[in-house]
């Protein structure tokens, strides 16, 4: 299983559009260069990226991603909620029943989902299989002239499989897995989620910069709060 980060590509997106675009975060693209200026295996890549900062941990053993978007406009909250709920929808298989409930569990002013990134890593043990899935948690929240984008990874799903049938799973914290925790066990599996996951924070945040780009209708200026 190959590491599926593919950041060059959006940061040659970032660089072509970030003038047309409505929305803009600098930090963003600060990452993506900074992303693509790590080198070696995926055990040195994990190790380095580890210590970039990219990301914040909790006491609970995840890690975030926070991104603020913002815009010289004010722009109607509730236009940009509905561009967050077709976001997901459009990239994550939610059927309308799940996108209702969304809604109703989420702010006002926000949306929250709780998704998965699936075969992020994986290993052979003896005659099973193994692979490693992540739970992620978006919270998008809206101001009229800004958006909160966070995005995190709460723990790794790791799926046993025999032949082809499930045999068990189970649930390990981020920081009990290298490169957090660096004398863990199966250290280039981990290694792998551990990029594939970071990768897909960054690339859902450009994603989303970029959907919420094209799918903008200006609405009535509202009153601008402060953060």
């Amino acid at each position: 299983m190959k590491t599926k980060s593919f950041f060059l590509l959006l940061l040659f997106i970032i660089s072509t559009q970030i003038h047309a675009q409505k929305f803009e975060c600098p930090k963003l693209f600060e990452d993506a260069k900074l992303w693509n200026s790590i080198k070696g295996n995926d055990t040195k890549r994990a190790l380095e990226l580890k210590d970039k900062g990219f990301y914040k941990m909790d006491v609970n053993g995840s890690f975030e991603y926070v991104y603020i978007m913002e815009t010289t406009d004010s722009l109607n909250i509730n236009t940009l909620r509905k561009i967050g709920f077709d976001f997901i929808m459009h990239y994550f298989n939610i059927n309308n029943a799940s996108r209702a409930n969304m809604e109703t569990n989420s702010p006002v002013d926000a949306v929250i989902f709780q998704g998965s990134f699936p075969k992020i890593g994986g290993f052979e043990s003896g005659f099973e299989s193994n692979r490693v899935d992540a739970d992620v948690l978006f919270d998008i929240r809206f101001k009229p002239n800004r958006v909160r984008f966070a995005i995190k990874v709460q723990k790794y799903k790791v799926v046993k499989l025999s032949s082809i049938t499930l045999s068990s799973f189970k649930q390990v914290y981020v920081s009990d897995c290298f490169p957090i925790k660096e004398d863990s066990d199966h250290k280039k599996s981990y290694a792998m989620a551990f990029l594939n996951a970071n990768s897909k924070c960054m690339n859902y945040a450009s994603f989303f910069l970029d959907y919420l780009n094209k799918n903008l209708k200006v609405s009535q200026p509202t009153d601008i709060e402060g953060w």
